[in-house]
């Protein structure tokens, strides 16, 4: 705990509420847009903004994911302060410190956005509101999306000093998560951005007679999760075995 509430207070100057405020607006308001579409009281309203809200944290969340991630191991890099941390304490805690800061503070942000999505949802009186179990296997998918991004650019940023580095992977993820919805389930597994969609439960399907969306529900994907554990459980090996190898 005492390593976790150091990072936060590190990060006390950096801004980081303001980003995932700005980022999860940004979302919001497309979100909205969408619900608009459909107009007050649509019967299709709430699994419109489910389907809708992962298609845009590919992209939003994702970079908001990167910026976290690039800003938790920025702070000591601005400070020179790796080989005194190190000197200090091992590096399995440091490392767990700054994932647990980073994945806390996005944990934040996703629910900021799904108790904006259900307060959108109520303002257009949308009927029949989602139980609570359709909200947390959303809230749990998004931010395990999340904690995919964190991970694989934290790792990079941790690597390299100049954060030009990992910012830039983080708008290549966003850009590709944009896309990744349109690709084959197997390539879309390639792109870290985009199990937002494949971990969400809300599919669409276009009934050509009518040209209009009908939404269903899929079971949960634990294929999908157990593959971005893997990738994720990698970038981390890869970040501890650099760091136990520095000198301290």
């Amino acid at each position: 705990m005492r390593t976790l509430a150091l990072e936060f207070a590190k990060l006390h100057r950096k801004r980081v509420w303001l980003i995932v405020l700005a980022m999860v607006a940004a979302t919001l308001a497309w979100v909205y847009v969408g619900a608009r579409q459909g107009g007050a009281g649509s019967p299709d309203g709430w699994q419109s903004m489910l389907y809708a809200a992962p298609l845009m944290n590919s992209v939003f969340l994702s970079l908001l994911a990167a910026v976290v991630a690039s800003r938790v191991a920025d702070v000591d890099h601005e400070a020179d302060a790796w080989k005194e941390l190190l000197c200090l304490q091992r590096t399995a805690p440091l490392l767990a410190g700054k994932l647990a800061c980073a994945v806390l503070i996005m944990a934040c942000a996703t629910a900021l956005e799904t108790a904006g999505i259900i307060a959108i949802g109520l303002a257009m009186d949308f009927p029949t509101m989602p139980g609570t179990p359709t909200w947390a296997v959303f809230f749990f998918s998004q931010l395990a999306s999340c904690l995919g991004i964190v991970v694989i650019v934290g790792s990079i940023a941790l690597r390299w000093e100049n954060q030009f580095v990992s910012i830039a992977t983080g708008l290549a993820l966003s850009l590709a998560g944009l896309f990744s919805s349109f690709l084959p389930a197997v390539l879309q597994r390639l792109v870290p951005s985009g199990y937002f969609t494949l971990l969400s439960c809300t599919r669409i399907d276009w009934v050509a007679s009518t040209s209009a969306p009908v939404f269903y529900e899929v079971p949960f994907s634990w294929g999908d999760l157990v593959l971005l554990a893997a990738i994720s459980a990698t970038f981390l090996s890869w970040s501890y075995m650099s760091f136990s190898r520095r000198e301290h």
